[in-house]
């Protein structure tokens, strides 16, 4: 009885849709087809099961609660930062912007399973995009991907500095999307 009451809640409360018609840091790692559709569609009628949506509120939960006890310590200078660039059309936020050793960083927080945290010994592909997308937007060169383990709460840290190698081809994807768009003309798969 409790658990269909919070799945019926979850399907039926409001949702945060993303806005469309613009390209997000964390989708910046798929390919330039499904960027094609997810700028034209958005994620508004992607319908996901309650197990998920408890996931992601999870997601939502480390978060908040890692941001305040760095708001607390006085590292966490701001949360939830907005970004835009408006000649690649990138819109989003960055979980904040903190002090390291006196110079502004991105911070960006990640929660994961204990398989995922155990063999990360460097930040996930998609996250160092997500990071330089916000460094480049944020014209912040430095970021920290902080990872907490779901089923323990262990933590690491991995500090970055931003890498066109890695920014490059993803602004490259961004203006070749734009160009389909303007041509109307969907990218291979």
């Amino acid at each position: 009885m409790i658990i269909q009451a919070i799945d019926s809640y979850l399907q039926t409360r409001p949702r945060d849709d993303r806005p469309k018609q613009c390209f997000h840091p964390s989708s910046l790692h798929l390919s330039a087809y499904e960027l094609y559709h997810h700028y034209l569609e958005g994620d508004a009628d992607r319908q996901f099961d309650s197990r998920i949506l408890r996931i992601f509120g999870n997601g939502h939960d480390v978060h908040r609660r890692l941001q305040g006890y760095l708001s607390d310590i006085g590292i966490l200078k701001r949360e939830e930062v907005q970004l835009e660039n408006t000649d690649y059309e990138i819109r989003g936020h960055a979980d904040g912007i903190i002090d390291i050793n006196g110079a502004s960083g991105v911070l960006e927080i990640k929660s994961m399973n204990s398989n995922q945290f155990y063999s990360a010994y460097e930040p996930k592909a998609d996250h160092l995009i997500q990071v330089n997308v916000y460094m480049f937007c944020l014209d912040i060169p430095r970021a920290c991907l902080l990872y907490e383990c779901k089923d323990n709460q262990e933590l690491k840290e991995f500090y970055v500095k931003q890498d066109m190698s890695v920014l490059t081809p993803i602004l490259e994807k961004i203006k070749f999307v734009q160009e389909c768009l303007r041509n109307e003309a969907e990218p291979e798969r």
